[in-house]
């Protein structure tokens, strides 16, 4: 019995520490292959089709990303649509919510957000020739799972840290520290029910918290990839 429970440590000792023991490169390796990184980077845009749920309400949400780096989001609520969009060069938004009836071009800190959203082969993918800085931390436990901590100092200065499950490697927590109008604000977002589509493995739920606190909560329902969408999609609107 004694020689049991000896060999049970051993063996608990021994998987702690190939865990630990893994590099930083080899943990990123692996949460490519497990999200499908070869589909995404044979792709060349996709589509989340789903709904934010804010204060409690319901906003249907369609959101675009294509390579090289563009982004745009369209959220419609009363009949009213609000625009967020990056073309790889210049940010813009249109805010009917806050009585803008013109594209109005967006702040430093807002551009500096959106840009990590607007990478569409993700931040950790040729990580140094974008400029990024990464360490690997020591592991954290999220909601009960050992996780590997990926930290990040982005190009312009923002400072990221990613909980990659130890186990199975998706990504079940980011904490986030950045500048927004002058001020450092912090923000945690954890990722659930993790679904399949077109080879890539996607967050089917994402919810951000502050202070704790839930601000909102992102379903996705479809991801679509490859859809036929015009030159000047991601452009401010000519003439505005």
């Amino acid at each position: 019995m004694k020689k049991t429970l000896l060999l049970s440590a051993v063996l608990l000792i021994g998987t702690a520490f190939f865990v630990q023991a893994q590099t930083l490169d080899e943990v990123l390796e692996n949460y490519h292959e497990t999200i499908g990184q070869e589909v995404i980077l044979k792709t060349k845009n996709s589509q989340s089709i789903g709904k934010m749920i804010q204060m409690g309400m319901e906003i249907p949400f369609k959101q675009y990303s294509a390579r090289p780096n563009k982004f745009k989001v369209e959220a419609t609520f009363q009949g009213m649509t609000l625009i967020q969009a990056y073309n790889g060069e210049e940010g813009w938004a249109l805010n009917p919510f806050a009585g803008q009836t013109e594209p109005q071009p967006m702040s430093e800190d807002e551009l500096k957000a959106v840009k990590v959203q607007a990478d569409y082969e993700g931040m950790y993918w040729n990580w140094e020739e974008k400029g990024h800085q990464l360490t690997l931390e020591d592991n954290e436990e999220v909601e009960g799972s050992d996780c590997f901590v990926v930290k990040t100092v982005t190009k312009d200065g923002d400072e990221i840290l990613t909980y990659i499950d130890a186990e199975n490697y998706i990504v079940l927590k980011t904490k986030n520290k950045m500048t927004m109008n002058g001020q450092e604000m912090e923000s945690e977002t954890f990722m659930s029910n993790y679904q399949e589509a077109n080879g890539i493995v996607y967050a089917g739920k994402i919810e951000t918290r502050v202070g704790g606190q839930v601000t909102a909560t992102i379903v996705i329902d479809e991801i679509q990839v490859d859809a036929e969408l015009a030159d000047d999609f991601f452009n401010k609107p000519k003439g505005q």
